[in-house]
């Protein structure tokens, strides 16, 4: 089964600085009946403003993932890390006991777009700890990208929880695939582009939930996607 969540119902932040759709509840919006989808919590389509981004803040308890998609993220936090990411890499914190925080937008003009991610891990106050990558375009052409897995997964980087997070940038007229097995399921996220996925059409934005069947994708233009394969709860 194939939930298909259209971009435009998504709920609308908009801070000035910081416009958002929010997939689950978040921040100011609340629904009893959109919280989660299994362990994964948050996915947020974030436009940070220039000069403007996510001042010194906590987390505890939750694994976090950025995947960039236009402009800079600027990375800073209390392990004494400090980064700047562009489009197509990711980076990685895993809060556990607790962790402070920011993520700046530092270019003069140009406004930074992200998709920020939450799952929830399989055990509370673990170690803190940070972590990038960066990727070319050809490391997710017409593939699949295998960023996040559990422990012991051949992602790039193993998480606190039996879940993986995929991206692919696929050329119009391509198609790809998953299997979904047994008690898994799935969120698939488009970034940029237009795609059908089995005999549902997501375009720029939107999103779905599937359940119970295999994933069959086709491009209907050059497409950009990320995928959340976890277990059903």
């Amino acid at each position: 089964m194939i939930k298909k969540i259209e971009f435009n119902k998504l709920f609308e932040s908009n801070l000035g600085w910081l416009q958002s759709r929010f997939h689950f509840s978040f921040a100011e919006y609340f629904n009893p009946q959109n919280i989660n989808f299994g362990a994964l919590r948050v996915m947020n389509d974030d436009i940070v403003q220039p000069k403007t981004g996510f001042t010194t803040h906590p987390h505890k308890d939750m694994e976090i993932f950025s995947y960039l998609l236009d402009g800079e993220l600027t990375h800073g936090d209390s392990m004494g890390n400090k980064e700047t990411l562009q489009r197509g890499d990711m980076q990685y914190m895993s809060a556990g006991t607790g962790v402070l925080h920011s993520e700046m937008n530092n270019h003069p003009q140009k406004p930074t777009r992200f998709i920020q991610t939450w799952i929830v891990p399989n055990s509370k106050n673990l170690q803190p700890n940070y972590g990038s990558k960066r990727f070319t375009k050809e490391d997710r052409l017409n593939k699949w990208l295998h960023l996040l897995g559990g422990e012991n997964s051949d992602a790039y980087v193993n998480i606190h929880q039996d879940a993986n997070a995929y991206v692919s940038e696929i050329e119009s007229g391509r198609a790809l695939k998953m299997p979904l097995l047994d008690g898994r399921q799935a969120y698939l996220k488009v970034m940029e582009g237009s795609i059908k996925i089995n005999d549902t059409e997501l375009n720029h934005g939107d999103a779905a939930e599937i359940t119970d069947e295999d994933i069959n994708i086709f491009a209907q233009t050059n497409a950009h996607i990320m995928l959340i394969e976890l277990a059903k709860v």
